[in-house]
């Protein structure tokens, strides 16, 4: 029985701490888009006040805008803001939606993530070992900090896809128990 509440509880941690990670990523991903703005102005008013367009926006905002999307993944997961086809779907009991939650998450989205990640992890070596930059734009800008980025997002969407299995599981055992009373 003890074996069992340590399972409980160490699935509940995980979560806590998956959804904390996602959390403060989706925070810099929001305010990322600040400078991506004043980026965005900045260009705007030199190119069509001063007739003087900058060398150097569209790869920044490029960077910034491409962070910000990737930071927001594991935050978008965490609030359900993820694109699925909900036809079907709602209209099928909630025992039912968790447990296909559980399998298509196992079957199709961690093993996704989790080949995302080693692939991101092993694209952001090999450009911080070449100090890569970016191949638009006249600037030349370093596009390995993004890569890094890029891999640390993927790393936390596929934490909070674990941590959705989790969630799924403690749902049906909490399904089952009110079943039990």
């Amino acid at each position: 029985m003890g074996e069992r509440k340590g399972k409980k509880g160490f699935m509940k941690s995980y979560i806590n701490v998956a959804e904390k990670i996602s959390d403060i990523s989706g925070m810099v991903a929001a305010y990322l888009l600040i400078p991506l703005v004043i980026v965005f102005l900045i260009e705007i008013i030199s190119r069509n006040i001063f007739n003087h367009p900058t060398t150097w926006a569209y790869g920044t905002c490029f960077i910034i805008g491409g962070c910000s999307a990737l930071l927001g993944f594991g935050y978008a997961l965490k609030s359900g803001a993820m694109v699925r086809i909900d036809i079907l779907y709602t209209r099928l009991p909630e025992k039912v939606q968790n447990i296909l939650d559980i399998i298509l998450h196992i079957l199709v989205f961690m093993p996704i993530t989790i080949g995302g990640s080693y692939l991101c992890i092993c694209y952001a070596v090999d450009s911080v070992m070449t100090m890569e930059t970016l191949s638009v734009g006249s600037w030349n800008a370093p596009i390995w900090p993004t890569k890094i980025v890029m891999a640390i997002s993927f790393v936390i969407l596929a934490m909070q896809g674990l941590a959705e299995i989790f969630k799924n599981i403690e749902n049906l055992k909490a399904l089952k128990q009110e079943a039990n009373r």
